[in-house]
């Protein structure tokens, strides 16, 4: 959806006033939605307990959504047929596991970021073996048996965290100050944010909205 930038008012005179529709109370859109000027205030999303970032070689982003208490990363590998795809699997404290297929470059993964509220866990993927079994070749690039999450304090997530911040800082505001923004202008800012930063939506929209505003929470607990 296209979402209306500024509101101006021309009067008799031909003086001319406007002012910033994020500066609009959310009834006031709902009005002049109603009388057909512009499309109606998007939905708050709703917050998921957790967000997994996945990061390629070439630079592309993408993040998906885990609504569990629990998320940690069981397994990555790809299952080679006539075509290949990624399949991870999280430990979310279930009887069975969460299981995301991935479809772009799925061989191509190399950061795994995991953010919930209790912080966050980076996960970095290589080839560790390859298990041939018929006609398919399981290629293993993470196995929580043999392997462990890196401290996220450095290196590429050290890296994101510090462009958030910039991002934030760019737009005039906090941490603390997009959390306290209405939910029609938490989701704008946290759009714009997930644009500048490259990160777009594996399944849905709302994802990266929550994602970028879970990162916030866990910069602001960082703090105290």
């Amino acid at each position: 959806m296209i979402s209306p930038k500024r509101l101006v008012i021309e009067y008799e005179d031909g003086s001319i006033k406007s002012s910033e529709f994020s500066q609009l109370s959310k009834e006031a859109w709902h009005e002049l939605s109603r009388l057909g000027l512009c499309p109606p205030p998007p939905q708050p999303a709703k917050i998921l307990d957790h967000y997994v970032l996945m990061r390629w070689k070439d630079g592309w982003q993408e993040v998906v959504g885990i609504p569990k208490m629990a998320a940690e990363l069981m397994r990555y590998y790809t299952l080679e047929r006539t075509e290949e795809v990624g399949r991870m699997a999280f430990d979310v404290a279930e009887d069975y596991p969460l299981l995301f297929l991935i479809k772009r470059l799925p061989r191509e993964i190399e950061n795994i970021l995991i953010v919930g509220p209790m912080g966050t866990k980076w996960y970095i993927l290589e080839e560790k073996r390859s298990v041939k079994e018929g006609g398919k070749i399981e290629h293993i690039l993470y196995d929580k048996k043999d392997s462990y999450p890196r401290e996220p304090t450095e290196g590429w997530v050290a890296q994101l965290k510090e462009r958030l911040k910039a991002e934030l800082k760019n737009k005039g505001l906090t941490a603390e100050r997009l959390l306290s923004l209405d939910e029609t202008q938490k989701a704008q800012v946290s759009r714009e944010i997930s644009k500048a930063l490259g990160i777009r939506g594996m399944e849905k929209q709302e994802d990266v909205c929550g994602f970028i505003q879970r990162m916030a929470e866990n910069h602001l607990a960082l703090r105290q």
